[in-house]
């Protein structure tokens, strides 16, 4: 059993190169065309040399295969890609350079080893591809960075609208989807009356001993005795029912309380998550909102009142179906 050895990389015709006996896998030959056109051949396939001279592909047959299906000449295929300094350009094809006298050439690795080895090569690359995974938030994120141009990648949008679901952008997508007029600015305090702790500006604050001393523990007899009479003070046996006096239960000044609260979530298109945005923010300016949940409440407030019959047999409609 011997390892593999290489020799040499050489530009090899197409026609040149034999497929791997028996290869297993069935690669999309298109696609790969696709990104050849696009980004031009990236990497060397790999091909075993023979005792006779020939070469044997063990990785990268459908990369030939795709060479072969372009053939000879020029494919009149151009592209648009971002060059540095220029912005949009269109460039020729990777694979011909849209040149008339061009031949399928394939950039190749040429190494040696024996049968064993080569069957083992060919079973590891197809396999070891297979074996991995990906993280789909990463790959989203590479995705998107493309602004939409997902030629020579082998993505569709289809595979897109897909990873955000699976990838988790979906749901933060759309509980983000009011952030830009809803969120309090960084360091805002707090609306609710009762949700912050701290005390509030200009409130009474106990008196705390100087550093360095002890307070002074009351004397039991003092702490007992009542406060002496003056004018305004509250003596003698009966209830005291002035300012501050205890009210029975049920009384007194009812403790404001918090609407409830629900989430509202929904799945859009790019366009329509464009076009509801627009008309929160026009309502939320026109009308004067606090937040985006007021101005989407008077937009479904002015339907309800322009289409009152309707609206109100698609409400029994939708409750009938609950």
């Amino acid at each position: 059993m011997t390892q593999a050895t290489y020799v040499a990389t050489e530009d090899v015709p197409a026609d040149k190169l034999i497929p791997f006996p028996g290869n297993a896998k069935r690669g999309d030959v298109s696609a790969i065309l696709d990104s050849l056109r696009r980004n031009a051949q990236y990497r060397a396939v790999v091909a075993r040399r023979l005792p006779g001279g020939e070469l044997v592909t063990l990785t990268g047959n459908h990369t030939v295969a795709a060479f072969r299906e372009h053939g000879p000449g020029d494919c009149g295929v151009h592209t648009k890609r971002t060059v540095l300094k220029y912005g949009k350009r269109t460039v020729p094809c990777g694979v011909c350079g849209n040149k008339a006298g061009w031949k399928p050439t394939v950039r190749t690795e040429i190494i040696t080893c024996d049968d064993d080895t080569a069957r083992r090569i060919n079973l590891a690359d197809n396999r070891t591809a297979d074996l991995g995974s990906y993280d789909d938030r990463a790959l989203h994120e590479l995705l998107a960075a493309l602004d939409g141009d997902l030629t020579g990648t082998a993505y569709t949008d289809s595979d897109v609208d897909d990873l955000l679901k699976t990838s988790g952008a979906l749901a933060e997508s759309a509980s983000a989807f009011l952030e830009d007029f809803a969120a309090p600015a960084p360091g805002a305090p707090s609306t609710h009356p009762f949700s912050d702790t701290a005390p509030p500006t200009g409130a009474a604050q106990t008196p705390q001993p100087p550093e360095g001393t002890q307070e002074r523990p009351a004397d039991s007899e003092a702490a007992a005795a009542p406060p002496p009479h003056s004018e305004g003070v509250h003596t003698g046996p009966a209830p005291y029912t002035g300012p501050g006096a205890r009210q029975p239960a049920g009384d007194g000044i009812p403790l404001p309380t918090s609407p409830q609260m629900a989430p509202l979530q929904w799945v859009f298109t790019l366009e329509q998550r464009d076009t509801v945005r627009a008309a929160i923010k026009a309502e939320q300016i026109q009308g004067g909102h606090d937040t985006a949940a007021q101005a989407l409440t008077a937009i479904c407030s002015h339907y309800l009142a322009a289409a009152p019959e309707q609206a109100s047999s698609d409400a029994e409609g939708a409750a009938a179906r609950v």
